[in-house]
């Protein structure tokens, strides 16, 4: 018996500790992440609950984030950058504005994001 609930403890100790990265990367997004997004993607996607968001690609929490839309693949790779759409389409927004997939479009109302915010967004993709 004693062994059970030993072992009990242990596979308690083990699923608190894996969320550790998860309740710091909720943290980070909520603080630092979807501040600077919101205002150059949920007019788009999800801020109007009442309007579907455009491509599937709801930015309104981490999980929609990283889950993706329909068109562009998943929105978050963890440790890849280069593989997350929410990253690769905003730094084309930031760069290269007449790119088709550029994020936020040219003719959209909304701002892309800075080089220092994609540098910001960069770090929380890549951090482990």
């Amino acid at each position: 018996m004693r062994h059970l609930a030993l072992l009990s403890l242990l596979v308690t100790a083990s699923a608190f500790a894996a969320d550790a990265p998860n309740a710091a990367r909720e943290k980070a997004w909520k603080a630092d992440i979807f501040p600077m997004l919101e205002n150059s993607c949920a007019g788009c996607h999800g801020k109007d609950p009442a309007k579907k968001a455009k491509g599937g690609f709801n930015i309104m929490t981490l999980e929609s984030a990283a889950k993706g839309g329909k068109e562009n693949g998943v929105g978050i790779t963890w440790g890849n950058a280069a593989k997350s759409s929410l990253y690769t389409l905003s730094e084309l927004g930031a760069t290269k504005r007449d790119e088709e997939m550029a994020m936020p479009p040219k003719k959209a109302k909304s701002e892309p994001l800075t080089k220092e915010q994609l540098a910001k967004l960069k770090a929380f993709i890549e951090a482990k």
